[in-house]
């Protein structure tokens, strides 16, 4: 190893405005600042671009003698947010100091390195103790003392640092902090410039209390119960169709089994969802029906599955007779919501709302003058926002935001039906 000679630190800051209990930077250092929640560096903004080309001076004065070893970039961030979103902010920053520095003093990629520290609780706790904030000596003990997250038996996240930070005294401390001192951790980057001193050996190098930042916790799902399987109902009798003179349907009531069964239209198995169908018979050919399905609860394995659609669906009979049995065609709009946490998707969960339009076509088996069962089948347009999201006790944080267009099967169905009508068989 090589003794350290010079060490630059770069304080990164994603937020303007009154910057509170900054941390002392040595006589040699720069900083430069970010627009709030961007990660582009505006060399107009401010000093920045006489910051950096003090920094290239420093740079290039060393590459020119050979005494450059490495660059090493820390990025940190605030409790604001999640780790996840904070970590792909301050790495995408990151990337672009490095860029800038490249740029500025032509130096070697091999030559940088990239860190990304997490949550900077040691460079709060500093703030926090030099300040005279609301209720500080319990702030500090919070910080010293409660780990970042706190599970119970099962494994599920109860409590943590954070939580009992805006917990305390009806969060006045938290508000504090969170204009005071969160702007300068927020997305802040330490910049090590490293020399080579072949001559002398290395003295061990003790690190500052912000180069020593814990790596955040992993966050597991929250547990939920399972949900108590759905005993299947008996079986219909299956009675022999006959011809009814007379009997004309009216109104016919529906439940979809494969919902209840736990299969989507993806044709992936979730928990059962309850739905109900009115199908309205008003033409000789014509009917129309309307449809809703709800969900909203946990399954087992720390799942969750909540969804909501609605749709209406005009359909034409290919049977003249009026018994509205056999084939049909039709054309339907549903429109919905959904919420699912489960091992099929990257993130912790998924939420958002879709609508569809297409064709529908099915066929209905009479078992008797009541009784029947409907099979159909819906393809078409279906588009859909997908909010992906995270969870830090106490709050739910979105992380992304995208759309998923699908052409293709958007609907299957296997129902039992009972219709309503007038008349009766000869």
């Amino acid at each position: 190893m090589k003794r350290i000679l010079a060490i630059l630190v770069v304080g990164v800051f994603a937020c303007i405005g009154t910057h509170a209990a900054q941390q002392p930077l040595p006589a040699d250092s720069i900083r430069v600042y970010y627009h709030v929640g961007y990660r582009t560096l505006d060399m107009s903004y401010r000093e920045n671009r006489a910051e950096l080309d003090r920094l290239a001076a420093v740079l290039q004065d060393a590459l020119a003698k050979g005494k450059l070893e490495k660059v090493v970039i820390r990025s940190y961030a605030s409790p604001i947010g999640t780790n996840k979103a904070n970590e792909r902010l301050t790495v995408a920053r990151a990337e672009v100091l490095k860029d800038s520095i490249r740029k500025y003093a032509d130096l070697p990629e091999s030559q940088i390195e990239l860190r990304s520290e997490g949550i900077a609780w040691p460079m709060l706790h500093e703030m926090v103790a030099a300040s005279q904030m609301p209720a500080r000596d319990e702030v500090l003990r919070i910080i010293e003392e409660t780990p970042v997250f706190v599970f119970n038996a099962a494994g599920k996240i109860v409590d943590g640092r954070k939580k009992q930070l805006m917990d305390l005294e009806g969060g006045v401390p938290y508000k504090y902090m969170e204009r005071e001192f969160f702007p300068d951790m927020q997305s802040s980057i330490g910049v090590a410039v490293y020399y080579r001193a072949e001559e002398e050996p290395e003295p061990e190098v003790t690190e500052t209390a912000a180069d020593t930042v814990p790596a955040p916790e992993p966050v597991p799902q929250d547990t939920v119960p399972a949900a108590t399987p759905v005993e299947p109902a008996p079986a219909a009798e299956v009675l022999p169709a006959k011809e009814e003179a007379g009997f004309r349907p009216l109104i016919a009531v529906k439940t979809n089994l494969l919902y209840w069964a736990t299969l989507m239209p993806d044709f992936k198995g979730y928990t059962f969802v309850p739905n109900l169908e009115l199908e309205w018979f008003f033409a000789d050919r014509w009917s129309l029906a309307g449809a809703g399905n709800y969900a909203k609860w946990g399954y087992g394995d720390d799942k969750f599955f909540g969804i909501s659609a609605w749709s209406l669906e005009p359909r034409w009979w290919l049977d003249d007779s009026g018994n509205y049995r056999w084939l049909y065609i039709g054309a339907y709009g549903e429109a919905g919501d959904y919420d699912v946490q489960n091992d099929r998707i990257d993130s912790y969960g998924n939420t958002g709302k879709q609508w569809s339009v297409g064709l529908s076509a099915g066929v209905a088996i009479p078992f008797s003058r009541h009784w029947g069962a409907e099979v159909g089948l819906r393809a078409g347009y279906r588009r859909s926002t997908v909010n992906a999201y995270s969870y830090e006790a106490p709050d739910y944080f979105r992380d992304s935001r995208t759309h998923d267009n699908h052409w293709g099967v958007t609907g299957i169905k296997v129902s039992i039906y009972y219709r309503f009508g007038k008349g009766s068989s000869k």
